[in-house]
């Protein structure tokens, strides 16, 4: 199973994280191969195998997997305990401090943001597509984690995993003038007399005002409609699964020194 990972959150031991591909699962067409959604009338079975060789790549433990019924809204919910992979609340962005508890975001377009506070030792996972980028779940999320987990913003560091494009995301007249509304008309790019919006500027300047570090920020180059050899697109394949990002962090020895610092 072939996934990608982040150059930022790779330098920490203590966590575990991937944003994962089309690559290596048991789906048959159009979600070949490695969707991992049940809600888009893929076999079940074949999505359970999909979680299971997943869970067994990464080494984390498929029961405590958190995902999410995603709502494109701004709600954010702390993991605890009690939840599970069979408790699949409806939100949009998931945070914990809770060890040897995975985090999952699904997407076909929309931003996978993984985040992780190396000093609280704090994660979080977003679904950030356009309505909730709109209703601000970026900046909401990163002011939960600070209320929750006492983290600062020049701790955060932030994955943004593959996502659509501006080159790709073409919007009508109605979204245009949404985003004029909220002052986000330099998201907004006219071509040949069609709109297109860039999601991923908005998400940046968000993350920059809520004074996350520009170092501490990785974008991946990867548009998901440019690349649907490699990631789920809903636009441009329609009928698809979804790929994931995931987080966890880690239980470790306590005989072995952290060296997990912020950057």
């Amino acid at each position: 199973m072939k996934t990608i990972k982040s150059s930022l959150l790779s330098k920490h031991s203590n966590l575990l994280h991937a944003f994962t591909t089309k690559e290596g699962g048991f789906s048959l067409a159009p979600y070949l191969s490695n969707n991992l959604a049940y809600h888009v009338d893929d076999k079940i079975s074949s999505v359970n195998k999909n979680h299971s060789i997943l869970a067994t790549s990464l080494n984390y433990p498929q029961n405590k997997l958190v995902r999410m019924n995603q709502i494109h809204g701004n709600i954010i919910l702390e993991v605890t305990k009690q939840h599970n992979y069979e408790n699949i609340p409806s939100c949009d962005a998931l945070i914990t401090n809770q060890l040897n508890t995975p985090l999952m975001v699904m997407v076909a377009d929309c931003i996978p943001i993984l985040l992780y506070d190396p000093i609280q030792k704090a994660i979080g996972a977003i679904h950030a597509g356009r309505a909730g980028i709109f209703s601000e779940i970026i900046p909401l999320t990163i002011s939960k984690m600070q209320k929750t987990y006492q983290s600062k913003s020049k701790d955060i560091l932030i994955s943004i995993g593959p996502s659509i494009h501006e080159c790709c995301y073409e919007v009508g007249e109605e979204i245009k003038e949404e985003a004029y509304k909220q002052g986000y008309q330099y998201a907004i790019k006219e071509k040949n007399s069609s709109y297109y919006l860039d999601l991923l500027s908005i998400a940046k300047k968000q993350l920059q005002e809520s004074q996350i570090l520009e170092n501490n920020i990785e974008i991946s180059p990867y548009c998901t409609a440019c690349n649907t050899d490699t990631f789920y697109s809903y636009r441009a394949e329609k009928k698809c699964g979804r790929f994931a990002g995931i987080i966890m962090l880690k239980e470790q020895s306590k005989s072995k020194k952290s060296t997990d610092y912020a950057d």
